[in-house]
Order: structure tokens, then C-alpha cells, then sequence
């Protein structure tokens, strides 16, 4: 048997598929956070093998049949980076050729028809990248940016504070925040933070964000839009740099925000694209990013002909593995009907 292994790890999620030389997927694996800068590359070599192994196994292989692997990695953002990953790994028993890069790289591969363009993501933190067709990459933000889920996560608190000491308009922020972090006031909430130490996570504000921006609440549709059209704004600096304001290049939106928010955060994205390329043609994610990975492993292998990756999209649409990771339903989810 002769396998590629993909594998997306993030600060989130790990997952990790294999998939045959014809083209089809054959297993999946799930673990969590393999981000190196948060758990360290011990343990993130660890997460990566343990999610791929599971995927070997629903596949009926080991490690010992992967022809290739193809990672791409939240924290691999220096060139020291990937070398100091691929030794870990070879420790854990990886044994064949290894392609690691960063993983904005992955949600373009995967949302790509061509498999270059622009991508941007949006989700614990933000990048972007772009993949000319000649191969040649870059890409940034991530080890830097200060406008990524973090930073708006500050924002909606810092609404919250700004409405209570007047300094800002009344929002529909304080009443949701309260709520779910359970303080009976806005002054609990800052002494918890100041003299406790308690912050509020982002898995808090992301969904009382974007849930009262989308019932049209002012304050909360202003944080929105301003993260759109930071994010627009690095796109839109590869598509200057890149002289490609007057093509149709490929711009790719993906990450939890984009994809588990609704429409207004890709809306805004959108639109200030196309104000700077206006035949751009402009992408929401329809595939996770490891389909990505598996691409690159299988170009690597020169098997990147277009009905090889069609392959590849058909049989990840009958699996149903990744519906939840795009923000679909999953199979047999109560829709109300």
C-alpha cells in the first residue's frame, strides 16, 4: 500500500487524512492543539503522529506506507522552524519525505482551483498569504498581527467597559457578556479581570460578537466591519506588491470567523477587495485547509493532476469528515425540518 498523509495542526485542532495514489481518501484522525509555540515540539511531534496513526489505521497502513507527508503548521513562521520540526518527527517514526510550511498555505491549496492565488485566514489569530503559479510563496502576519481573534476579542470587552463608563455608546455587547461570563455587573467583570486576573477567552466574545452584530447591534457591526477590512487590507497589500490589481487572481477566505459567523465578516472582506482587484475572484473555503496538505503531498509526488484532486473533493464530500471544520452541518444534525 502506498499512502499520502496531509496534516493541518493548529492552536486548535489537529487533523491529519490519508489518502491513495489514485486519489481517494482512506482514513481520518482528530487530535488537538499541535502548535509548537504553545505546547512545544515534543508534544506537538506527538499530536501530529497520533492523529496521522489514527488515520493510517482507519486506512489499514502505518507509517511505513506514507510515500509523503505534506504538514501545515500554526508556529512554523521562521526558516528554523520547519528543520526543527522535521527532527522531532523522524524521532516519532516518520520515515518518509516531509514537506512542512506554515499553515496559512493550506486553506489556499484547498480552496484554490489552481492551487495558488491569495488566501486569507481568519481564526485564532489572522494571516496571509499568497502561491505564485511558477510555486514561489510568502506569507505574514501571523507571528505579528495584532488584528487576529485576539484582538477583537479585546475590543468587545473594551466596549463593554467604554459603554458602562460613558465613554461609549450603549450596546448589546454588556447584557451577552454579562450573561455568559455570569458577573451581575460591568464593575464585577473589570475586578475579576484587573485584581483576578480573569480574562475573557475568546470562545466567549467570538459568539457574542458576531451573534449581536448579526441582530444589527451598531457597536458590535463596527468591530466587525473594521476586522474586514483589516483583513481585506492584507490581501490587498499582495495583490499591489504582486501587480495583480488588473487579473482575476483567486482570494480565498477561511478560518472559523470567516466560516462559523455568518455573512458579514466575508461580506465587508469581499468588498474591499474587489475595490482594489475587480476581477478577483473571491472564495469562501469549501474544503478545511488539510485538504491543502493532501494536495501538496500528492503534487509532491507529481500526482497533481486535476482529476487526481477532483478525486480528492469527491470522495472528501462522501466521507463527510470535514463538514463541521467549514461550518456545515454534520450528517444527521436536527435542522428543524
Amino acid at each position: 500500500m502506498k499512502l499520502v498523509a496531509g496534516v493541518d495542526g493548529g492552536s486548535t485542532k489537529t487533523l491529519a487524512t490519508v489518502c491513495d495514489l489514485d486519489g481517494e481518501l482512506r482514513g481520518v484522525g482528530r487530535e488537538g492543539s499541535s502548535n509548537w509555540e504553545g505546547v512545544g515540539v515534543e508534544r506537538a511531534a506527538k499530536v501530529i503522529t497520533k492523529a496521522t496513526e489514527t488515520a493510517l489505521a482507519m486506512a489499514g497502513g502505518s507509517l511505513k506506507d506514507l510515500v509523503h507527508g505534506h504538514m501545515t503548521l500554526a508556529g512554523v513562521d521562521w526558516p528554523e522552524d520547519a528543520p526543527r520540526m522535521e527532527k522531532i518527527l523522524r524521532q516519532a517514526g516518520w520515515g518518509c519525505p516531509l514537506t512542512i510550511e506554515n499553515d496559512a498555505f493550506g486553506t489556499l491549496r484547498a480552496c484554490s482551483p489552481e492551487g495558488y492565488g491569495i488566501g486569507t485566514t481568519a481564526g485564532s489569530g489572522v494571516c496571509c498569504c499568497i502561491i505564485q503559479p511558477d510555486g514561489e510563496k510568502y506569507f505574514y502576519g501571523a507571528f505579528t498581527d495584532m488584528g487576529g481573534g485576539m484582538g477583537i476579542n479585546g475590543q468587545v470587552v473594551h466596549a463593554v467597559l467604554r459603554s458602562h463608563d460613558g465613554r461609549g455608546p450603549s450596546t448589546m455587547l454588556t447584557e451577552a457578556l454579562l450573561e455568559a461570563t455570569g458577573h451581575e455587573t460591568v464593575l464585577d467583570l473589570a475586578f475579576d479581570m484587573h485584581r483576578r486576573g480573569n480574562f475573557v477567552s475568546k470562545r466567549v466574545t467570538d459568539p457574542i460578537l458576531f451573534g449581536c452584530a448579526n441582530q444589527g447591534d451598531a457597536i458590535a457591526i463596527d468591530i466587525v466591519t473594521r476586522f474586514g477590512r483589516e483583513l481585506a487590507l492584507a490581501a490587498n497589500t499582495l495583490i499591489r506588491r504582486y501587480g495583480l490589481t488588473d487579473s482575476d487572481p483567486v482570494v480565498a477566505a477561511a478560518g472559523s470567523l470567516f466560516l462559523k459567523t455568518g455573512p458579514l465578516l466575508f461580506d465587508v472582506f469581499g468588498e474591499a477587495v474587489l475595490e482594489t482587484a475587480p476581477r478577483a475572484r473571491l472564495i469562501r473555503a469549501e474544503q478545511p485547509p488539510v485538504m491543502g496538505a493532501v494536495r501538496g503531498a500528492l503534487e509532491a509526488v507529481g500526482l497533481g493532476k486535476p482529476e487526481v484532486w477532483d478525486r480528492v473533493q469527491r470522495t472528501a464530500t462522501e466521507r463527510g469528515w470535514f463538514r463541521e471544520d467549514i461550518g456545515a452541518e454534520p450528517e444527521g444534525a436536527d435542522n428543524g425540518e
